[in-house]
């Protein structure tokens, strides 16, 4: 599954459209590397995610199915680190 495609499925993002924006604004990081909105994610993937209000560094542990609620998108990863910036 494409990055920008789980961040809007996991409600990271409200869309994808924003999903990919912080990704081609080098605000998503894998691996200590920007992201491509088209990079494949698989389970146990570290995705560090800097906008201007807040870092969290979240730990993937599943792929949506097609459909997903919204209570159910957090079970997809584990938050690993997240602070709130000023």
């Amino acid at each position: 599954m494409r990055l920008d495609k789980f961040l809007s499925a996991a409600r990271i993002f409200k869309s994808r459209s924003l999903a990919n924006e912080a990704i081609t604004s080098s605000m998503v990081f894998i691996g200590n590397l920007p992201a491509k909105p088209s990079q494949e994610v698989r389970s146990g993937l570290i995705v560090e995610i800097d906008t201007p209000r807040a870092y969290r560094k979240i730990e993937i542990l599943s792929l949506p199915p097609k459909n997903m609620s919204k209570k159910d998108a957090s079970l997809l990863y584990r938050l690993i680190e997240e602070r709130i910036k000023d």
